[in-house]
């Protein structure tokens, strides 16, 4: 084989390799598209000072067509003992890497708003998924005579139809 040949053979050999490394590279870890809900899987408790742990809670929302963005539009919470109410919706959010966000979060109970990004981990690597926020703090956003801050803590099963 002539230098010129050896040289085109080695420098084949080396493009191919890198195309084969490029096509069989993971993707980035993304969920499939579409809208979710999300089921409490045990209880939320929202400590701020005095717990309130609720028994109930769904969300509900969708997966951009990137498989990452999530736009969460509507969400509720029973079975806390006194009346926790969602607000600020839509809220937004992101699954990433086993990482799951909500942005712009807020609850409101006796007379305390709440809000801010929970930051969670999830199993799995496309719906169904498990999510859990354990101990994620939000800070006071209106009220009187209210803590300045709260934590969050539940686990979500979300699921598409």
């Amino acid at each position: 084989m002539s230098r010129t040949t050896k040289t085109a053979a080695v420098a084949s050999a080396a493009a191919a390799a890198t195309l084969a490394l490029g096509l069989t590279a993971a993707p980035a870890l993304a969920v499939t598209p579409g809208t979710f809900t999300a089921n409490l899987n045990g209880t939320m408790t929202i400590n701020a000072g005095v717990s309130a742990t609720c028994t109930s809670s769904t969300l509900k929302g969708s997966v951009a067509a990137d498989g990452t963005t999530a736009s969460y539009t509507s969400a509720s919470a029973g079975g806390c003992g006194v009346t926790v109410t969602p607000g600020a919706l839509p809220w937004s959010g992101s699954f990433s890497g086993g990482v799951a966000k909500i942005n712009g979060f807020s609850m409101s109970a006796v007379g305390c708003t709440y809000g801010g990004n929970l930051t969670g981990t999830y199993t799995g690597t496309n719906f169904p998924l498990t999510v859990t926020f354990a101990n994620q703090t939000v800070n006071k956003t209106s009220g009187l005579f209210c803590p300045s801050s709260a934590t969050v803590t539940a686990k979500y099963d979300y699921t598409q139809p």
